[in-house]
């Protein structure tokens, strides 16, 4: 079903812009992959001062909001917390994780830090309302993502957006669906059920208006499932899957396909009619 043509071409331009096609140059294994799009429409809607990732594991997340942030010449300043040891739902790994983002953020200078401690930890060192940015994705028990949230939620400014990765899982005592149902309701939001889930809070009161009226198509079924269905081919063409046996990263980006290219021709025609 084709779903980008029941959809209000107004509206759909307004969610899929230019940088919904970003790919990035860092590509580790990650089940964030398929995100990599809408996290660069978010940077470019809501352009924020800081961002904050809790559990950055390789990184791929990360970066794409670093790399998001330089394509479009913003100061944002981006910090990302991890003990880069893993836990017991990403999975325990090697010193090596550490090294390969180490090197990858020094890329970016002083626009990217990584603070190798607990969110506990790291919380005294950010101020209170300076987040505008954060990204939760750390231990995934409801009783874990709760905390961290409540931890870090003081640290929003009042353009504060929070994004929540895995809200689709249900298996091995995954919670953050849980919070998700609960949080969901209270603020504009929205979410995407691909690559395992993320949810977009948009919390502050001043979320700038692209951020909000994005969320708010969560309420029309037709336009929240063509938005979905568009960023899933989006984030499905970043990456094809690594065919090389035993190789723990994935190969250089490839050409949008032709479901991408029709998505791109639906956004020239909505920009032709909004300025006509």
């Amino acid at each position: 079903m084709d779903t980008v043509s029941n959809c209000d071409p107004k509206v759909f331009g307004a969610a899929i812009t230019p940088m919904s096609f970003f790919v990035p140059e860092w590509t580790p294994l990650s089940a964030w992959t398929g995100h990599g799009p809408f996290a660069a429409w978010l940077v470019d809607a809501l352009r924020p001062r800081s961002y904050v990732e809790l559990g950055s594991h390789s990184g791929y997340s990360f970066f794409a909001v670093c790399q998001a942030a330089r394509q479009l010449g913003l100061p944002t300043e981006c910090t990302a917390i991890d003990t880069w040891q893993g836990d017991q739902h990403a999975g325990f790994y090697s010193e090596s994780v550490f090294q390969q983002v180490s090197k990858q953020a020094e890329k970016y200078g002083d626009r990217a830090k990584l603070l190798r401690m607990t969110f506990e930890e790291a919380a005294p060192r950010v101020a209170d309302g300076s987040v505008d940015l954060l990204h939760i994705d750390g231990r995934h028990f409801y009783d874990d993502v709760k905390y961290d949230y409540e931890l870090w939620r003081p640290k929003l400014s009042s353009r504060g957006v929070v994004l929540f990765h895995d809200t689709r899982v249900r298996e091995d005592g995954f919670g953050v669906h849980k919070l998700w149902a609960e949080l969901a309701p209270q603020f504009p939001s929205f979410e995407f059920h691909h690559s395992h889930g993320l949810g977009v809070l948009a919390s502050g009161p001043d979320v700038p208006y692209a951020v909000k009226a994005f969320c708010l198509t969560s309420g029309n079924e037709t336009t929240a499932t063509a938005i979905r269905d568009a960023y899933a081919r989006l984030g499905r063409s970043v990456l094809e899957p690594d065919k090389r046996a035993g190789a723990p990263f994935l190969p250089n980006p490839v050409p949008m396909r032709e479901l991408v290219r029709r998505v791109a021709k639906r956004l020239a025609e909505s920009t032709t009619q909004r300025s006509a």
